[in-house]
């Protein structure tokens, strides 16, 4: 039991220390210092926008808004399909305090544990275009940073 205990720990010290050391290296990349000169979006996105990321190359096409009801939902694979809701809001930045972003979040009973812990926030680079920082809310009041994806109507 002891041996089990001190696995588990180890584990979740190794854990923190990687999410920690994301987001730093997150914090301090050139994409960061572009997502800090985008602006709120306006007009909020709507409909679907096609979704990029750097280094990610799954099923993720993009994500669709509504901006009527203030949700939306990530569409998957090939064809797409809905999957993983959300709702948006107009809030400061997670870790960019000073910023005014539009919050994607996924806290929803829809969705599994795992992907309620996922916080996306954008903002708009230029008409059409989107720059958005992924979340992970792991410790209360410091979420890590996993990167960024790009939207494009």
């Amino acid at each position: 039991m002891k041996r089990m205990l001190q696995l588990l720990v180890t584990l979740i010290v190794v854990a923190l220390a990687l999410g920690v050391g994301r987001t730093v290296m997150v914090q301090w990349s050139g994409t960061q210092k572009e997502f800090l000169t985008g602006s709120l979006p306006s007009p909020m996105p709507d409909g679907f926008h096609k979704g990029s990321t750097a280094f990610y190359q799954g099923s993720w096409r993009g994500k669709t808004f509504n901006t009527k009801t203030n949700t939306g939902i990530n569409m998957m694979g090939d064809p797409p399909v809905p999957a993983y809701p959300f709702r948006t809001y107009v809030t400061k930045g997670l870790r960019d305090t000073a910023l005014d972003v539009l919050r994607i979040d996924y806290d929803s009973p829809e969705n599994s544990w795992y992907v309620r812990r996922v916080v996306d926030e954008i903002v708009q680079i230029a008409p059409g275009k989107y720059l958005g920082k992924i979340h992970l809310r792991v410790i209360p009041g410091f979420p890590f940073i996993v990167g960024f994806f790009r939207l494009e109507k």
